[in-house]
Formats: structure tokens, C-alpha cells, sequence
């Protein structure tokens, strides 16, 4: 038998490729997904869990897995509010890091941001680097954060300032070089391998940078 992986956020751009990565990872036999709409999986491999209105009370009874991703991420123009953008990018990470203490989850693998700095006076960036501070204080161990650049990738609902900004961080990306590096444009199928590369590993580092996950993936 192999291991049991959790996946939130799966219908996003990394969420979505790591899902159709671990179908064919021979390392996990079983793929939970948590979604607010089915998305109607082929594989047997995976048991999809509805989400009814964030019902965490009962889907904290059960999570359970080897592995827990999180891939959850919204933007300020759909959650409208500021605090319901903190709900989603700050208020499930650390829920998920309390309810893996709780269920004796190993491994909390959680999708962040290049840039990520609790200081920053960019919203953006000073939530993700909240997010990760505040993750910590319940669960050190064996908790990473990814911090992926500019993601490339075809995502379900357009983002017409981020296809923008693809475009152009590929036609520059040959500049990214030195300290640049973890500027530099990566592709979502290239952070989900290297979650999984990580995953498979002990690490007594929590945080991977964008140019990291590049090496990670080749592996």
C-alpha cells in the first residue's frame, strides 16, 4: 500500500497539475480531494469530498493522509473584501496546519509566493508572509512553503494582468540570472513535481524558493 495524499485547492493551476501528477505517482494509492463543486475525477484512485459553505467542523473529521497540499489561493477582485481574501489565503492554511497537529498528519506542503514577507508593504505579499508566521505557531514540523513566481500555466478562470504578465516574463527571462533567479517565470506543472519531490524527503528547512523548485523537479 502507498501513501494517502489530501489535496485543497485542486482546482487551481498548481493544484489542478498536482492532481493529474499524483494519479500517476505510484508513491500514493489513494488521493483525497476537497472541492465546493465536483469536478466529476475519472481515477479510482481519487475520493472527491464536497465542501458545503467551508464546513470545516466535519471535514477536519476527515482528513486524514501521509501528505496534505495546499494549493488554495484567491484574488482580492473575486473575494471582494479584504477579509474574505484573508479568509481564504490565510484562514485555510492555518486551519489545515491545526487539523494536521490534531490528526497526526505528517507532511503540510503549502503553496506561497516569491517575495513572501510578513514587513512587506505590498498586501500581496505581507498575507502570504502572515500566512507562513502564522502556520508555524501550530505546526514546525514538517511544514514547507513553496514560493513560486509568476506561474505559467493555463488556469480555468482567465487573469487577464497575469496572461500579461506571463507574456512578458517569458520573453525576459533569459535576463533572470544571479540573485534574479527566483524572478524568473516557472511553470505550474514544475512546482507541483517539486512538491512531491519534497514530500518524499525529511527537510529541516520550512521555505523553498522559486529557483529552487527547478532543481527540486529534476530530481
Amino acid at each position: 500500500m502507498g501513501k494517502i495524499a489530501a489535496v485543497f485547492g485542486a482546482t487551481g493551476l498548481v493544484g489542478s497539475e498536482l492532481v493529474s501528477q499524483l494519479i500517476n505517482n505510484e508513491a500514493y494509492h489513494k488521493i483525497v480531494i476537497f472541492n465546493r463543486r465536483t469536478q466529476n475525477y475519472e481515477s479510482p484512485k481519487i475520493k472527491e469530498i464536497i465542501l458545503e459553505d467551508q464546513d470545516f467542523i466535519n471535514t477536519e473529521l476527515e482528513l486524514t493522509a501521509d501528505d496534505l497540499f495546499c494549493c488554495v489561493g484567491t484574488t482580492k477582485k473575486k473575494a471582494g473584501a479584504r477579509i474574505n481574501y484573508e479568509r481564504v489565503d490565510v484562514g485555510i492554511p492555518v486551519w489545515l496546519a491545526k487539523t494536521a497537529k490534531k490528526n497526526g498528519i505528517e507532511k503540510l506542503l503549502i503553496i506561497s509566493s516569491v517575495g513572501a514577507n510578513r514587513k512587506s508593504r505590498t498586501f500581496y505579499l505581507h498575507t502570504k508572509g502572515y500566512m507562513e508566521q502564522a502556520v508555524l505557531k501550530y505546526k514546525s514540523q514538517g511544514v514547507y512553503f513553496f514560493r513560486p513566481s509568476l506561474l505559467l500555466g493555463n488556469r480555468n478562470e482567465p487573469r487577464y494582468a497575469e496572461m500579461l504578465g506571463q507574456k512578458l516574463m517569458q520573453l525576459s527571462g533569459f535576463l533572470m540570472i544571479g540573485k534574479l533567479k527566483k524572478y524568473k517565470a516557472i511553470p505550474a506543472s514544475v512546482v507541483a513535481k517539486a512538491m512531491q519531490k519534497v514530500a518524499k524527503e525529511n527537510y529541516t528547512k520550512h521555505f523553498f524558493e522559486s529557483n529552487e523548485l527547478w532543481e527540486l523537479a529534476k530530481k
